[in-house]
């Protein structure tokens, strides 16, 4: 039985039921939520044996017990042949009322003060909702409309938070494990509107900051993205030449023929995360990743058994999961890019992420002077942009940057770059 219609016919068959119901919607109105319980004094003894039935407990048990639970009755109901009714929903459509409506700013305030108690991990989210701003009203009118219902919504919202997950999941798996429902959590359902603002003020960097859902289908796969959740594991994806990879089962026998072939692989998430190391298909053990697809080509013509990943002036998940592999494995990795404030970002962020084994190569002051493009001027917002990290490691070379304000380009010292590789690569 998992029609509401079918459960309340069933109900209004039983002896006592529609009594017994009343005092429920009573206790749940004194406590706006499944708590508390009620007597069964005035019942006959037809009544408490339907209601004993239902529980399947012994009327001499009920007798000694004299009551009812509204938590115990609401877990009967989440058993066959129920299977998961609400206590809440199924009082509503008995007496075909909204029983748990906050209609004053006053009594959803304490209601959301109440739930910040409970769910500890949404505390700064809820208490930014008891502001009232502007931008918050379509959350209190789910409010008004179903306190009971937004409460199970923070309930999977609060577990979603625990347990994000540290590695790319897709979100309707992250959704499956959550709800049970794998489709919970897509950003066009209530919840999923819901989880959006949530992970979008755990982002937020300062209180006083209002919180900004995405506009558009862009912006939410990008905050999904920050939280290691996809939509889609197919487009995220990292391009590499002459690395191998293993699996649980063994050298992976698609990276392996691309070695052997000399050809290039882009590989998106979905492979990736099957992976359980990634290494270079060389003697000297180190890996280039190189920020500029055009220069990556010209490498690659020239030293084609350099081992290589294209980032293409972007982070991919699908890039920081086989650096992961690279660092697990226990090989280096060198970081090339442009000297663009946000090439210098990159670069700091690959450092922190991998301290003891990543390093940039030539992103040195001769080679920035040599590359230089004359025609290209830092303006005052680049050059903040450069003190986005500081780590001393490339303070020098910001330094210059900020001094001389002119961008430079790999590509105009590529002949040089790939000189010096050949070096090391066509032996």
């Amino acid at each position: 039985m998992t029609d509401l219609n079918e459960a309340i016919q069933f109900f209004e068959s039983q002896p006592g039921m529609d009594k017994l119901f009343k005092l429920l919607r009573d206790e749940l109105l004194t406590h706006r939520r499944i708590k508390g319980h009620v007597k069964l004094d005035g019942f006959s003894l037809i009544e408490l044996e339907s209601i004993a039935h239902f529980f399947q407990v012994s009327i001499d048990s009920l007798k000694i017990k004299g009551r009812v639970d509204l938590e115990a009755f609401n877990r009967k109901l989440d058993s066959p042949p129920f299977n998961g009714i609400d206590l809440t929903q199924l009082l509503e459509a008995y007496f075909d009322e909204k029983l748990l409506t906050l209609s004053t700013k006053e009594e959803r305030s304490l209601y959301l003060k109440t739930l910040e108690k409970e769910f500890s991990l949404l505390k700064d989210w809820l208490a930014y909702l008891r502001t009232h701003s502007r931008d918050v009203r379509w959350i209190h009118d789910m409010i008004e409309e179903s306190s009971h219902q937004f409460e199970q919504h923070v309930l999977y919202l609060s577990e979603g938070i625990r347990l994000l997950p540290s590695r790319p999941i897709r979100l309707s798996v992250f959704s499956q494990i959550i709800t049970l429902t794998a489709d919970a959590f897509q950003p066009s359902s209530p919840l999923g509107k819901l989880w959006l603002h949530v992970l979008a003020e755990t982002k937020r960097l300062h209180a006083i900051e209002p919180i900004r859902l995405p506009e558009n289908r862009k912006n939410e796969d990008k905050l999904l993205k920050e939280f290691n959740l996809f939509r889609e594991d197919i487009s995220d994806s990292v391009t590499v030449a002459n690395l191998f990879a293993e699996t649980q089962t063994g050298y992976h026998p698609m990276w392996e023929a691309a070695v052997h072939s000399r050809s290039v692989l882009t590989v998106p998430l979905r492979e990736v995360i099957k992976l359980t190391a990634v290494y270079p298909a060389h003697e000297t053990g180190i890996v280039y990743v190189v920020d500029d697809p055009e220069l990556f080509t010209r490498i690659l013509d020239e030293v084609p058994s350099i081992p290589m990943i294209c980032t293409k002036e972007e982070w991919t998940c699908a890039i920081w999961e086989v650096f992961d592999r690279i660092e697990d494995s226990g090989f280096n990795i060198r970081f090339i890019g442009n000297f663009t404030p946000e090439g210098i970002v990159r670069a700091e962020e690959l450092l922190l992420h991998y301290p003891t084994q990543s390093r940039t190569w030539r992103m040195d002051i001769p080679t920035y002077l040599n590359s230089r493009n004359f025609n290209e001027y830092l303006s005052d917002k680049d050059c903040e942009l450069l003190d986005k990290h500081h780590l001393d490691y490339l303070a020098c070379l910001k330094d210059e940057m900020r001094d001389r304000r002119q961008a430079g380009y790999l590509m105009n010292v590529a002949d040089d770059l790939i000189n010096e590789l050949k070096t090391y690569y066509n032996k």
